[in-house]
């Protein structure tokens, strides 16, 4: 049988190239999500279609044993392949990864070691499922976005883990999931899926959790929070919506005693979220709960927010101070400020005022550039091409 060239008839690999691998072996197979690289290496020709079919054969499940493959294979496909791992590895969410693979430089002593700034490798961060996004996370870790949202996965992840050390029988693990998804200031349904019950995140199993949910009764403490995680992925309707308000019903009743009060600010973010998405057309069913997460939490930027996408239908002139008002409360990198420049850019577009318009179509790509990396740009920027195309395609 015919053995597999090395990839683009390259040489193979050096022993450099080879001995970094096999310094980094544990963190690589313990945190890479080799599905996320191995399409890339395919089209690259590090992989052949063979090798793909071995890789795409383990379940995903299995993860590291799909990573423990990869890593096995990649030294026999000549010296360019793990420059291309290394490519991939930056350009499909483990720079963390990447880093690892760096050569060392040669050895220089800094002027001042004190000040020399201290790197962090994936052996500095504690292990659990989320820990690949807290990785991403690492390099921006200091400003309040990225903390909040490393707080956030810290806290499902200890949900998470208490939650399988009890067979999915008591509730204190749902609450300090909950607490995680608060903090992270979550709203899609989509997004409460993926953490939840995607393989490369918290990866629950969605019947047993299903069971310990559905069969809380009013008098447990966890009893709002099990609601929650019932109600925060499903589809957005007028269900979502109801069971959103189930919620509120039972947090108000509770007082300060239900471990979901401190956020109900938040749920009602979410209340008024759903009835937004049901209702771009006419807003305004969305703006009491808007108001009400405002009466919980003054200030609390994402309610703003979402307030203000409500008036640029019902009030453009208040939706425009309401998005400076936002962007005067949000914190540095928080993943709204893009959006709010691009409806800013929209509602001057309207005004008939180009330069406002494109002036802030611009700050909305400069923001863009400091998104977090766990973030993802969604759909405002279409919205403002539409009614922009002459600043979006110069």
């Amino acid at each position: 049988m015919l053995q597999d060239k090395p990839v683009m008839a390259d040489k193979p690999m050096s022993e450099n190239h080879r001995e970094l691998l096999k310094k980094k072996y544990v963190p690589l197979t313990r945190d890479l999500h080799a599905n996320h690289v191995i399409p890339y290496l395919y089209q690259e020709g590090v992989l052949t279609e063979e090798m793909k079919e071995r890789l795409d054969a383990i379940p995903d499940e299995m993860r590291h044993k799909k990573s423990r493959l990869l890593l096995d294979l990649l030294p026999t496909r000549g010296d360019k392949a793990f420059e291309v791992f290394k490519t991939a590895l930056d350009a499909f969410g483990f720079p963390f990864l990447a880093k690892l693979l760096d050569e060392p430089p040669p050895p220089e002593l800094p002027k001042d070691a004190e000040s020399a700034e201290s790197v962090v490798t994936s052996e500095d961060v504690p292990d659990g499922p989320l820990k690949w996004l807290r990785l991403k996370l690492q390099p921006c870790k200091d400003s309040p976005s990225a903390k909040k949202m490393i707080t956030g996965y810290e806290a499902m992840e200890s949900g998470a883990k208490i939650l399988i050390a009890c067979e999915y029988k008591e509730t204190d693990g749902v609450v300090k999931i909950v607490e995680g998804l608060m903090i992270q200031e979550r709203l899609s349904p989509q997004s409460y899926n993926r953490l939840l019950y995607d393989t490369s995140h918290l990866n629950l199993n969605q019947e047993r959790l299903s069971k310990l949910l559905t069969g809380q009764q009013d008098e447990s403490p966890a009893y709002s929070s099990c609601l929650l995680l019932q109600a925060a992925p499903l589809f957005v309707d007028e269900n979502r919506a109801a069971r959103m308000r189930k919620i509120v019903e039972v947090v108000l009743k509770r007082g300060e005693e239900d471990p979901l009060h401190k956020y109900l600010h938040h749920v009602y973010c979410m209340l008024g979220g759903t009835i937004l998405e049901m209702n771009y057309d006419d807003p305004s069913p969305a703006l009491p709960a808007c108001t009400s997460a405002l009466t919980y939490k003054q200030d609390y930027a994402l309610a703003v927010h979402l307030a203000a996408e409500c008036s640029m239908v019902l009030s453009p002139q208040d939706a425009i101070q309401q998005f400076y008002r936002y962007l005067q409360l949000a914190p540095p990198r928080d993943k709204r400020v893009h959006w709010a420049h691009y409806f800013l850019a929209i509602l001057y577009s309207r005004q008939s005022e180009p330069e406002k318009a494109e002036d802030h179509y611009k700050q909305a790509m400069e923001e863009e550039k400091k998104l977090l990396p766990t973030f993802s740009v969604g759909w405002a920027r279409e919205k403002a091409q539409e009614v922009l195309p002459e600043v979006s395609n110069p």
